[in-house]
C-alpha cells in the first residue's frame, strides 16, 4: 500500500523532504503558512511586484535552483499554501486550518520542517513601532520590495545583522550604525571549522564589503539599551557591554533612526514536536527547546520526524540536505536502525550536511548571548506583548516561588496570548535564571492552538483521513 507523508513547512528542509518522499512513491501533502514556498531564507515576492533581489548572487542561485526543482515536482505533491498547522497529536493526527475549514490528516509519517523564530531580548522601548526583528525587516524587503525604514540601526550577534544591513544599503536605504555584540572574526578562532564553510564566508565577506564601502559606523560589543519615539521610532541608544552583558557606564551613544533591526539568534519552532509527545532537550545556542532526534530525523515518537532549523539551528544549506535525508527516511518507514539511503544524491546530501555541521561550530561562537543582557529590561519593560505582562509581574511570580515555565504562565498570564508564548518563552526562561537562579527543566507545555485559528475553521472540522 502506498505510504502517506505529511510535511509541515515549505522552506528548504520541507521542500527537499516532500520531493524525496514523493520520488520514492509516497503520497505527499506539504502544508505551509506562506502563500509561496521558500521559507524565510528563500522568501518570494508576488510575481506582480516589480523589484530587485538584494541577496548575494550565490544565495540567489541556490534559491532559484531549489524553487525551480520544487515547481517541477509540484504535480506529484498535494501542496497546501496559506494553511496553518495548529496541532499534531501523539496519535499521528495533523490538524490544520485552510481558509474557513479545519482539515485533519492521519498519515503514516509526519515531517516537521517548521524552522525558527527570532530570539527576543526585551529592553526599554523595544515595543516602539519601528523596532523589529532583523529577519522581519528582511522579510519586508524580500516579499514586498520596499524598505522597512529609511534610516536604520542594525544590531545583534551572528551573521544576520551584517546581511540585513548590507541588503538595506543595496536597496537604497541608509544605515546609521551596525552594532555587533561579537566581532565576526571570532569565527576564525575555529579555523578548521570555518574552512568547511569557506563558500559561505565568502558570501559574508561580500556583504561586509557593502557596509565598509558605505562607511557605516561599526560598533563592536555594543547593544541597543533604549529606544525612543512617541508614534514611531525616533532614536536608539547603543552602549558597550562587558562579557557578562552588563552595560559599561559612560559608553552610551544615541543614533537618530526610524528603524531598529535587531537579531540575537533564533529559537526553534518546536511546539508541534513537543505537542506530539516527542522527547525534548534544552540547547540555548542551537535554538532553545529542541526535539531529541537521530541522524535521520526520527524523534522518540514513531512516525514523527524533524528536519532543518526546527530540529536545531544549522542554516539553509544543512536544511536542504537534511530534508532530503529525512524525507527518504519517512518514505522507507524504518523506525530504528540505519535506513538504506541508496541514491548518489542522498550520499551527497549526507556529506554536505556533515561538512556544514562542522562549519556551524564556528558560527555558534558568534551567537553566544550573555545572561546579563536580559537585565537591560527594567521593571516597567513589557515581556509578554500579547498579555501586556511586564518584568515586575514576572519578578513577583518568581519571588512567590513559581519557577517552572508552566507555573509562571499560570500565575502571570505570560504566554497565554495570541502567539502562545513563542515570543516571550525564551525571555521568561532567561529571567527565571537571572533573577531566581533557576534553569527551568521543562518547556512551557504547548497546546492547541499552536497558531491562531478562526472560530469558523474550528467549527467546520473535516472527517479524518485514514491511512
Amino acid at each position: 500500500m502506498q505510504r502517506s507523508v505529511v510535511v509541515v513547512g515549505a522552506g528548504p528542509a520541507g521542500m527537499a523532504a516532500a520531493m524525496e518522499a514523493a520520488l520514492r512513491g509516497c503520497r505527499v501533502t506539504i502544508i505551509d503558512e506562506a502563500r509561496l514556498p521558500g521559507g524565510q531564507v528563500y522568501r518570494q515576492a508576488d510575481g506582480s511586484l516589480i523589484g530587485e533581489e538584494y541577496a548575494d548572487a550565490a544565495e540567489l542561485n541556490r534559491k532559484h535552483r531549489l524553487l525551480e526543482k520544487f515547481d517541477r515536482a509540484m504535480s506529484s505533491l498535494d501542496y497546501r499554501s496559506g494553511c496553518s498547522v495548529y496541532a499534531v497529536f501523539p496519535n499521528g493526527e495533523v490538524h490544520f486550518a485552510e481558509q474557513d475549514h479545519t482539515r485533519v490528516l492521519r498519515p503514516d509519517a509526519i515531517v516537521l520542517a517548521t524552522g525558527v523564530r527570532e530570539l527576543t531580548i526585551p529592553f526599554p522601548g523595544w515595543t516602539t513601532p519601528g523596532v523589529m526583528f532583523a529577519g522581519g525587516a528582511q522579510a519586508i524587503l524580500k516579499s514586498q520590495h520596499v524598505l522597512p525604514g529609511r534610516n536604520a540601526v542594525v544590531a545583534g550577534c551572528g551573521p544576520l545583522p551584517i546581511v540585513v544591513a548590507a541588503q538595506l544599503l543595496r536597496a537604497g536605504g541608509q544605515v546609521a550604525a551596525v552594532a555587533s555584540l561579537h566581532p565576526l572574526k571570532s569565527m576564525l578562532h575555529h579555523a578548521g571549522s570555518a574552512w568547511q564553510g569557506r563558500d559561505i564566508l565568502l558570501e559574508g565577506a561580500r556583504y561586509a564589503w557593502t557596509i565598509l564601502r558605505s562607511r557605516v559606523p561599526r560598533l563592536t560589543g555594543f547593544v541597543p539599551v533604549r529606544a525612543f519615539g512617541k508614534d514611531h521610532l525616533e532614536a536608539v541608544v547603543l552602549a558597550l557591554v562587558d562579557k557578562s552583558g552588563k552595560v559599561v557606564p559612560g559608553t552610551e551613544r544615541e543614533f537618530a533612526c526610524d528603524l531598529l533591526a535587531v537579531n540575537y539568534g533564533f529559537v526553534a519552532n518546536s511546539e508541534l514536536a513537543a505537542m506530539a509527545g516527542a522527547k525534548m532537550r534544552r540547547d540555548p545556542v542551537a535554538g532553545g527547546w529542541l526535539p531529541v532526534a537521530d541522524l535521520y530525523g526520527r524523534t522518540s515518537v514513531p512516525g514523527i520526524l524533524v528536519a532543518g532549523d526546527g530540529a536545531g539551528l544549522r542554516g539553509a544549506l544543512i536544511a536542504e540536505s537534511e530534508g532530503a535525508i529525512v524525507g527518504a527516511t519517512a518514505a522507507l518507514g524504518h523506525t530504528s536502525g540505519e535506513p538504506d539511503l541508496d541514491s548518489t544524491d542522498l550520499c551527497k546530501a549526507v556529506a554536505q550536511r556533515q561538512r556544514y555541521l562542522k562549519f556551524q561550530a564556528a558560527v555558534r561562537g558568534s551567537l553566544h548571548v550573555p545572561l546579563g543582557l536580559w537585565a537591560l529590561a527594567t521593571s516597567g519593560t513589557t515581556v509578554c506583548r500579547c498579555e501586556n505582562v511586564g518584568v515586575a509581574e514576572i519578578l513577583e511570580v518568581l519571588q512567590d516561588g513559581h519557577h517552572s515555565l508552566n507555573a509562571i504562565k499560570r500565575n502571570s498570564r505570560a504566554g497565554m496570548g495570541w502567539c502562545g508564548g513563542r515570543t516571550c518563552l525564551h525571555a521568561i526562561d532567561a529571567l527565571a535564571e537571572l533573577h531566581a537562579g533557576v534553569v527551568p527543566h521543562e518547556m512551557m507545555t504547548p497546546r492547541p492552538m499552536a497558531r491562531p485559528v478562526a472560530f469558523a475553521a474550528l467549527a467546520r472540522l473535516e472527517k479524518v483521513q485514514s491511512k
